[in-house]
């Protein structure tokens, strides 16, 4: 079902609508939000993987006694904000420590420690993880004037579309959840 309240959209996923932002890396996007308020708004871009990368390549200041060197991580482009930090949008079975968000209810959790690669590595990490460079960042209100446009369509967290290993579905997976058709989609500001 698609939220129409977006006062509070921390937690919740964000579907790019069809044909919006053609061009740009929130084209077909889903977007998973950590912060939401009056002061602005953050999220991870999840469905837009770059490539497998070698643990060792990314993080130069591990711990020189940790065997991270066949350790391969699935990169993902968060967004176009600071892409040289990255985040690891992972379950939170364990209650990981130095975690930046997480929800209870969703077992969803942000962290942005090099414990969690050590804890990846050596078998101890989260069950699910995706490690995302950059993120996504809107000014206040900028947000909601793009929901109100018709860019984006908002719904509840889904553990199995977050963590699917097919993100070259994942958009059009989350879109049949809400119940839109891409190839049907009328922006609801020209629906008779």
């Amino acid at each position: 079902m698609i939220q129409r309240d977006f006062s509070n959209l921390t937690g919740k996923i964000l579907i790019a609508t069809p044909f919006a932002m053609q061009g740009n890396v929130f084209y077909k996007s889903l977007i998973y939000m950590i912060r939401h308020g009056n002061e602005g708004s953050v999220g991870l871009i999840f469905n837009h993987p770059v490539q497998n990368i070698n643990a060792d390549y990314l993080f130069k200041k591990l711990d020189s006694g940790m065997h991270s060197s066949d350790l391969q991580l699935n990169l993902h482009l968060g967004g176009p904000v600071e892409m040289g930090r990255g985040f690891f949008l992972h379950t939170n079975e364990r209650k990981e420590k130095n975690v930046l968000f997480h929800s209870a209810d969703a077992n969803i959790a942000v962290s942005s420690s090099t414990n969690i690669v050590q804890d990846v590595a050596s078998g101890d990490g989260p069950e699910n993880s995706i490690f995302i460079i950059g993120y996504t960042g809107w000014n206040s209100k900028q947000l909601e004037s793009e929901i109100e446009s018709g860019l984006w369509l908002i719904t509840e967290p889904d553990h199995d579309l977050v963590f699917s290993e097919d993100s070259q579905n994942k958009w059009s997976k989350a879109l049949g959840i809400v119940g839109v058709s891409a190839s049907e989609y009328i922006p609801s500001d020209i629906r008779c």
